[in-house]
């Protein structure tokens, strides 16, 4: 990936998925998937970003040392919601910075967002979405960011907007710069 430019999209949104521009009850959860909290668990957590991740190219955390890895894990506003099936196969997981933001203006970040491979296209993503976006109101959030780039999965940019974000810019960098 040497040399090509990578394009960042910077999403936000200050409603919750239950708030007045987007009235919907809880999504409900497939019966095929299961929510596990991973909080401070690195090989749990390890696991989900390859599965995930690694047809992306995503390897910041890979370069992170086990103890770096641990540190980032274990604050205290860090949740990590891993999906599986009922055989414990990784489907995908999400990672939250519940302390975004500061206390005038708390926010949210997802930080890390997705589907493996085999879990793509049955609407797994939209109720893992759904879910992140409820865990960072209900603590507080009053704005939750995330990104994307091109090397994500092309739909990840519809399944944003049709959440209810916003596009808030768009940068630009080379992937030794930020994988």
């Amino acid at each position: 990936m040497t040399g090509s430019r990578v394009v960042f999209s910077w999403f936000g949104t200050d409603q919750p998925p239950s708030g007045p521009d987007h009235p919907q009850p809880p999504r409900p959860q497939p019966a095929d998937l299961h929510l596990t909290q991973a909080d401070g668990d690195v090989e749990t957590y390890l696991a989900a970003y390859r599965a995930v991740g690694g047809p992306h190219g995503w390897s910041r955390r890979l370069r992170l040392t086990r103890d770096a890895l641990q540190a980032i894990l274990d604050r205290p506003a860090r949740r990590v919601l891993i999906a599986r099936n009922a055989a414990g196969t990784v489907l995908g997981f999400v990672e939250l910075d519940l302390a975004h933001g500061t206390p005038a203006a708390p926010a949210a970040e997802i930080v890390h967002f997705g589907l493996a491979p085999a879990a793509q296209g049955r609407g797994w993503g939209s109720f893992l979405l759904d879910h992140a976006l409820r865990t960072a109101f209900d603590a507080g959030a009053a704005h939750v960011v995330l990104h994307t780039d091109t090397t994500d999965h092309p739909r990840a940019f519809g399944v944003y907007l049709k959440a209810g974000f916003r596009l808030l810019r768009v940068t630009t960098a080379e992937p030794d710069d930020w994988n």
